[in-house]
């Protein structure tokens, strides 16, 4: 089993007598990679900040491998790094005097800095002044300042946020394959579809507190979101199908009939079977953010 590098437990947050967390627990594993996923202003920032030590929890226990991080442990923060949502770089250095000034910082050795430069395909801007970087080269190097003393435990906090969606794509399929990274990241977004490809474990954060915590895979298995078989090419038999599978299970869309099935195979043949014009049909499984909207909108319910 696992050793647990995070360990929240009833952890409540009051900021001018606005409650922001309510009794709020979770445990990220040693290895991992934790998505927290939530919507804006659900608290994903504040526990960040409780969880680096940057705030004081109201109530509640916090322990960061195996120490409580408030008051700020000088000790803790050379095992951990940390990627803000708003990053802070010396502007007028270039990117590799940056990191080698980092390093002398941590007083590790320099080649880390030419190591996350290659690993992070940042070469072609390493004698690029940093203020000169565009958006998705300063995340990157966000990221590196963060890993350069190859720290334990790696907080990134919306690290593409406001990236255009090739960079988005660009730095996700890094941070994906990147070996240089910390052994455990415990990370924030709100874009789901990047969530479910690169975490292990995601925990949903809504209403104050913690709704659930599982895999993506688990998630999508247990919520049994069944699948949605697009016909393109059906709207002119959308009363055939209606008929067939139920009113409920069938809607028209932009795109051509969207019919919801938790047997594809089955639907399938009996669509065939009834003359159903199923050419160029696509099926689409269920997804994290189905899950995730289900969750939310079965939360706000109760």
């Amino acid at each position: 089993m696992s050793d647990i590098e995070v360990s929240v437990s009833d952890l409540t947050v009051r900021i001018k007598n606005k409650t922001i967390l309510s009794h709020l627990s979770l445990q990220v594993e040693e290895g991992s990679f934790h998505g927290i996923i939530g919507p804006n202003g659900a608290g994903k920032t504040t526990l960040f900040t409780v969880l680096q030590g940057l705030r004081k929890p109201t109530e509640g226990t916090v322990q960061v491998l195996g120490t409580v991080p408030y008051p700020r442990n000088v000790a803790l923060l050379r095992k951990i790094g940390v990627q803000p949502q708003q990053s802070s770089f010396f502007p007028k250095t270039t990117l590799r005097e940056h990191l080698t000034a980092v390093a002398d910082i941590y007083e590790v050795p320099r080649s880390h800095a030419d190591e996350l430069i290659d690993a992070l395909k940042l070469d072609h801007v390493a004698a690029t002044r940093v203020e000169s970087l565009s958006g998705g080269e300063q995340q990157r190097l966000a990221i590196a300042t963060a890993v350069i003393h190859s720290p334990r435990l790696l907080f990134l906090d919306e690290p593409t946020a406001a990236l255009d969606p090739e960079a988005r794509h660009n730095l996700v399929s890094l941070l994906k394959s990147s070996e240089r990274l910390a052994t455990t990241i415990v990370y924030t977004t709100h874009h789901l579809d990047e969530a479910e490809r690169l975490c292990s474990t995601v925990s949903i954060l809504a209403d104050q507190h913690i709704l659930v915590t599982a895999s993506p895979s688990r998630l999508i298995a247990q919520a049994k979101m069944g699948s949605t078989i697009l016909l393109p090419n059906a709207l002119q038999q959308v009363d055939d199908v209606a008929q067939l599978v139920g009113p409920d299970s069938v809607r028209v869309t932009s795109d051509g009939l969207a019919i919801h099935t938790t047997d594809t195979g089955a639907a399938f043949a009996q669509l065939a079977a009834s003359g159903i014009n199923t050419h160029q049909a696509q099926v689409k499984d269920g997804s994290l953010e189905d899950v995730y909207l289900r969750l939310l909108e079965k939360d706000s319910v109760e």
